[in-house]
């Protein structure tokens, strides 16, 4: 029986939000942690379809197009608008309009849905295994 990778992925995003919330912590600069943060928004999703990618291809396509979705409409717009301009309160930065604020209050949601439909295939994969 093949072990189900969405558990892995679904375990993976939740320490990187209690990584997320130790840097937070453990960081006095704020733009520093922030940065970090970023890094890691950015890199899990890469990781994570480049595994799944080559473990089964495109067969849940549903769960690539919501990580993607949270890559490239929120991690790398967050993370470019920061290093761009370095030492600008995030309050004041904005990507396309949006200002830097409202793109994180929705980030917050998209990854909370990233980590619903990794749940959801987890759940779903295992359900057919058995």
């Amino acid at each position: 029986m093949r072990r189900n990778a969405f558990l892995g992925y679904l375990i993976a995003q939740f320490i990187v939000i209690i990584s997320v919330m130790a840097l937070f912590r453990g960081v006095e600069d704020r733009q520093v942690a922030a940065t970090l943060a970023g890094i890691l928004f950015v890199a899990l999703p890469v990781v994570l379809m480049t595994w799944e990618y080559r473990r089964a291809e495109l067969s849940q396509m549903l769960w690539f197009v919501v990580v993607m979705q949270f890559w490239t409409l929120f991690a790398l717009p967050i993370l470019g608008i920061r290093l761009a301009n370095w030492g600008v309160p995030f309050e004041q930065l904005s990507f396309i309009g949006i200002p830097g604020p409202a793109l994180h209050q929705w980030s917050s949601k998209s990854y909370m849905a990233m980590m619903a439909v990794t749940a959801w295939c987890w759940w779903k994969l295992s359900r057919k295994k058995s």
